[in-house]
């Protein structure tokens, strides 16, 4: 009964395996279920579910981890036989699965180890819509990549927001009919989700699994459903990031969701994800609502939106967790009507702080709410180039170091904001000029003044092994202070 099937793969890509079922069934979504089994070559071994592809096929998908010869078996749960076979698993430079860095997990990083640096760009609502032409979603994939994103938080993703001004006339896939999965309308949806990992994008989905303003199934059972087939097809995607609902799901004004049922569904899609890709939930501006929550493995945080940087940096270390990254998703949103209206030089500022407290930052380019202005239209013509270029050199300016050794160290100086890999390697912002003390490990350290705005503008400031009252070169200009170990 088994109708195609690949017989090789790339690490970390997707392996797919199709099966003809001819047996009646009034539901197929429902009535019955494909399963898998499948053994990785060093017998470590894989359970999870297949899903109804139309007609009379059913499919699963496999992302595998490690090169090697693999083996499946697949069945239906009423008896019907499927099939068995193996795939070969060959390397291939896609990066992992997007997740904790390694060896420092307070960073997003690649499961293999691989590091990463998180440049996120906010995408509204027509990114996934058919009535937005092909050619301008590939021109704006070209300019953000020429811009160094490598992240887009997108809005209208797996459910269409249903408002006026946001994705009311965006024809973007509609996966549930009310009753089911539409398989016809994931179709869609991967056409372009294949090219996002093409491009080599990662995705945060803006509203999760149930978004707001959209027609997500209410009932339990149906949100099962709609869970297990979703994660039976897009599970094995490694450039995705999971949210289970958003945003703003608690909103004291106009809460779509509540705590139980949240946490109700993220122990659901725990259990059917046998990838471990990260989850967390999108927070309302504030503290962080979900901050005791067990399954939460990476933070959404919206705020502060502030241009008193100290009030900046306490909010996120505020909710910083232990041993997890943190997604500053709408703290940093130029020209958007619930921010202060930041000038170039707060986009700096304001980036190098988030950073310094240990936050990767979605940037949006707005003209009023958040599907406005250049987020809304994807049009390069309506970009604010200067604040794209801004926040472009500081995120260029980190990707020369080894940021990922680095945490957050405010108790290690005396002004200021720190990162540090103690005993080797030191970073010190200040946004104003003056004197400041930096705690370090013995040793002696090479110390170099950087220019904030300019990083290529750099003062030797000696080699020593105490570093008390150190002026910057001047108090018109927001520095970074370099010590590396000798």
């Amino acid at each position: 009964m088994k109708c195609t099937c690949k017989s090789a793969v790339g690490r970390w890509d997707r392996f797919e395996a199709c099966f003809e079922n001819r047996k009646n069934y009034t539901d197929p979504y429902r009535d019955v279920t494909l399963n898998v089994s499948c053994a990785s070559p060093d017998g470590r071994v894989f359970n999870f579910y297949g899903f109804y592809s139309g007609e009379r096929l059913w499919k699963f998908r496999f992302m595998p981890d490690a090169v090697g010869t693999w083996t499946y078996k697949a069945w239906f749960s009423d008896n019907t036989p499927a099939g068995e076979g193996s795939f070969e698993c060959v390397d291939s430079d896609i990066p992992g699965l997007i997740g904790k860095d390694e060896a420092n997990p307070i960073w997003f990083g690649f499961k293999g180890g691989k590091h990463t640096f998180i440049r996120s760009f906010h995408a509204g609502d027509r990114f996934f819509a058919s009535n937005w032409p092909q050619s301008a979603r590939l021109a704006f994939l070209d300019w953000a990549a020429e811009m160094g994103y490598n992240t887009l938080s997108i809005a209208s993703f797996l459910f269409k927001r249903d408002e006026k001004g946001r994705g009311r006339d965006w024809d973007v896939p509609a996966l549930w009919d009310g009753k089911n999965p539409v398989c016809s309308e994931y179709d869609r949806l991967e056409v372009i989700l294949d090219l996002l990992a093409e491009r080599r994008f990662i995705v945060f989905p803006f509203a999760g699994f149930f978004g707001k303003s959209s027609n997500f199934p209410r009932e339990k059972e149906d949100q099962d459903v709609f869970l297990k087939y979703t994660l039976a097809r897009l599970g094995s995607y490694w450039n995705l990031l999971y949210t289970v609902a958003g945003p703003e799901p608690l909103l004291s004004r106009q809460p779509f969701m509540q705590k139980d049922e949240i946490r109700r569904l993220a122990e659901e899609i725990r259990k059917l994800d046998i990838y471990g890709h990260l989850l967390s939930v999108h927070n309302q501006t504030g503290d962080d609502d979900f901050y005791d929550e067990d399954y939460i493995s990476f933070v959404t945080l919206q705020g502060p939106k502030t241009l008193v940087r100290g009030e900046l940096s306490r909010g996120i270390l505020f909710n910083r967790r232990p041993g997890m990254p943190l997604y500053a998703q709408e703290t940093l949103w130029a020209n958007n009507k619930y921010h202060p209206a930041y000038t170039k030089d707060d986009i700096r500022k304001n980036a190098y702080v988030l950073i310094m407290s240990g936050a990767a930052i979605n940037f949006a380019d707005n003209n009023g709410d958040s599907s406005s202005g250049f987020s809304g239209t994807l049009d390069i013509n309506d970009a604010d180039l200067e604040k794209h270029m801004e926040i472009k050199k500081v995120w260029d300016f980190f990707e020369t170091l080894p940021f990922y050794r680095m945490k957050p160290a405010p108790e290690l100086v005396s002004r200021g904001y720190c990162l540090a890999d103690e005993g080797r390697e030191y970073l010190v912002y200040l946004e104003n000029g003056e004197n400041l003390s930096v705690n370090v490990k013995e040793g002696e350290y090479d110390a170099t003044w950087i220019k904030a705005s300019d990083t290529a503008d750099r003062r030797d400031a000696g080699t020593r092994s105490t570093f008390r009252n150190l002026w910057a070169p001047d108090n018109e200009n927001d520095w970074l202070l370099h010590l590396i170990r000798v």
